[in-house]
């Protein structure tokens, strides 16, 4: 019972921001990179250099605040930065990570909101670009319209209480402070 009490209460929180919430995002991370150099000065110079690294989940959610940070500013251009603008060009970004205590693949699930009327029609390549930015992105990316926020946050809180209690990253989330204390 306790279980089903957490996903309800997860669900409860997400439906919170279901008035605001337009898109939903679908990130897919790197399992592992190798980075390859040539060395340009030493006693091997010329020599390849190959190493690999696994990803972590600090890695993942660095590359997530990366990922929120450099699609605000190109949603919201320079306001982002300005004190005054602050409460209205902030992006709204809830994320779920899902595959951290499964086998399956490590990705982001993003409830999107407060996106631009004059950004929407080209949204996907936005996401796109702010994504390729990032060390562990993979290429694989799913942007889809939101038209049930029932359902959406039904489907975000699959994990928690039964797999993740954490899947629903609420301390990276991106909430504009206009909309904290809000109820819709």
């Amino acid at each position: 019972m306790k279980n089903a009490r957490l996903q309800f209460a997860t669900q409860y929180m997400i439906e919170r921001f279901s008035d605001w919430t337009t898109h939903m995002l679908t990130l897919t991370l790197r399992d592992s990179k190798t980075n390859t150099y040539v060395k340009t000065n030493g006693w091997a110079k010329g020599a390849v250099q190959r190493s690999e690294f696994e990803l972590t989940d600090a890695a993942a959610l660095s590359t997530l605040r990366y990922f929120i940070e450099a699609l605000n500013y190109k949603l919201h251009g320079h306001r982002t930065r300005r004190a005054r603008y602050k409460d209205v060009c902030r992006v709204l970004a809830i994320p779920v990570f899902e595959g951290a205590r499964t086998d399956k693949r490590r990705h982001f699930h993003i409830l999107l909101g407060n996106v631009p009327a004059n950004r929407l029609g080209n949204l996907e390549k936005i996401v796109a670009d702010a994504w390729a930015q990032t060390k562990w992105g993979m290429p694989r990316i799913k942007v889809t319209e939101l038209f049930d926020a029932d359902g959406a946050s039904f489907y975000f809180a699959k994990e928690v209480g039964y797999v993740n209690d954490d899947a629903v990253l609420w301390e990276e989330a991106s909430i504009p402070n206009r909309l904290i204390g809000k109820r819709a």
